[in-house]
């Protein structure tokens, strides 16, 4: 049995585009959307407005407290900035990357248990540019 997996990348969005597309998360989609889909030659430009738009996670420290938390988890596995949970029961395989501008997540579920760590943080975009969805994970958190 072929589990689908689906991928989200995680943007911590600035406070000024936060609070201008909060009510609106389909502009901000479609920005983020043109940036993931830009030309070569036109990178320069796609890179200057995505670091307008996105704050840096402080990932070293974001990375330590996921390794502090799920150390002595059965489930759990981390290589360098890689964070594994294959959870047998809960049928869940989910691969959450740590990068300075993003994190990448990867699951065959739809509530991944690494989202969990990132409800405290502020302003997190979500995007599956694949199957064109997208919310801001304080959405999600309320509405379940």
């Amino acid at each position: 049995m072929v589990m689908l997996m689906r991928t989200f990348y995680i943007f911590k969005i600035k406070e000024e585009y936060a609070h201008l597309t909060k009510n609106n998360p389909y502009h901000l989609f479609k920005m983020l959307s043109y940036i993931y889909n830009i030309d070569r030659e036109e990178i320069k430009r796609g890179a200057d407005l995505f670091y307008k738009m996105v704050e840096r996670f402080r990932n070293k420290e974001f990375d330590n407290k996921l390794f502090k938390k799920y150390q002595d988890n059965f489930f759990y596995t981390k290589f360098k900035n890689i964070h594994q949970i294959n959870n047998i029961y809960k049928k869940e395989e989910s691969k959450l990357i740590v990068h300075q501008h993003f994190l990448l997540l990867k699951s065959t579920i739809i509530r991944p248990t690494f989202l969990q760590d990132l409800e405290e943080l502020e302003n997190l975009f979500l995007c599956d540019f694949e199957n064109k969805d997208y919310f801001w994970l304080e959405k999600l958190t309320t509405n379940l």
